[in-house]
């Protein structure tokens, strides 16, 4: 979250979150269960070398070496071009180094794949919420309605809401947000 002079949060400044962290710890400790049990079964290199790859990804991902990280999605893509994790985290790694419309189009990619890609959904809801916000609100409200006590997304689409002009609306979701979760009450700003 960037912060003014002030200190405090710009109004038209998004909270992020770490469900890229969330999602990459559950896939890293999957596709280490799976290829061990693959290989316990005798399952053809393909599958366990896809989810290797995944797996060495999210850990280079995390540990910041970004081109390592894409050329392990790059290998997940060339043996299975479809595969939504790898399309969003490749879109995680472009959106961390401001290449926003490459992230934007390996979002829309995995969510071509899985309709209800939380975290692909949250993440082009940012991209989206100061050039295209009428899309940003159409993203966040998907993500609510997958996850209704998500206080951050709330928060994002109280901040849309304001943004095109809904003010009673935004304020109910910023309002709600810090009901959900308190600690988010630092990072709202007061509608004019």
């Amino acid at each position: 979250m960037k912060k003014d002079s002030s200190g405090r949060s710009g109004s038209l400044e998004l909270a992020t979150r770490t469900g890229w962290l969330r999602r990459a710890a559950v896939a890293g400790a999957f596709a280490a269960a799976a290829a061990t049990l693959l290989a316990a079964c005798g399952d053809s290199g393909a599958s366990l070398s896809i989810k290797q790859s995944l797996a060495a990804g999210i850990a280079a991902q995390r540990a910041g070496n970004y081109s390592t990280a894409t050329v392990d999605y790059a290998k997940v893509l060339s043996a299975e071009p479809k595969n939504a994790y790898a399309l969003y985290d490749i879109g995680d790694v472009e959106q961390f180094q401001h290449q926003d419309a490459a992230a934007a189009t390996h979002y829309q990619e995995a969510l071509a794949v899985q309709p209800n890609f939380e975290n692909a959904l949250y993440n082009l809801a940012i991209l989206n919420s100061k050039s295209h916000p009428a899309e940003a609100k159409a993203l966040y409200l998907q993500v609510i309605a997958l996850s209704p006590r998500d206080a951050v997304a709330r928060l994002n689409l109280g901040r849309v809401l304001l943004l095109l002009g809904e003010k009673r609306s935004g304020d109910a979701q910023i309002n709600l947000a810090v009901n959900l979760d308190p600690s988010l009450k630092g990072l709202t700003t007061p509608s004019s």
